[in-house]
């Protein structure tokens, strides 16, 4: 219940900035339903934006409403347990330079 409030909040500072601001209206209801309007209208207003707290409220919002896809580690670390493939130019030195 707390975490809807906050949210809610951050919403309606984050609107108010962008209209005190900037002079542009932000549709909350598309903003949080579309991912597509939030994408373009988060980014147009990056780019407007010149006030650091309004920036802060942007990258907390993007955060919230989209967040980023982790990269599986799986597939990474299986790449790292395999032996490294040997090259035909390399020797077996078994017994060092006198081994003759």
């Amino acid at each position: 219940m707390e975490d809807k409030i906050e949210h809610a909040r951050l919403l309606a500072r984050f609107k108010l900035q962008v209209r005190r601001q900037l002079d542009q209206s932000i549709d909350l209801d598309r903003l949080v339903q579309d991912p597509d309007y939030a994408r373009t209208r988060l980014a147009e207003i990056e780019d407007l934006a010149e006030d650091e707290e309004l920036l802060v409220m942007l990258l907390t919002l993007r955060d919230i409403l989209m967040p980023r896809k982790a990269a599986p580690a799986a597939p990474a670390a299986a790449a790292d347990l395999a032996p490294p493939p040997k090259s035909a130019e390399s020797r077996n030195y078994k017994f060092g330079a006198r081994g003759w």
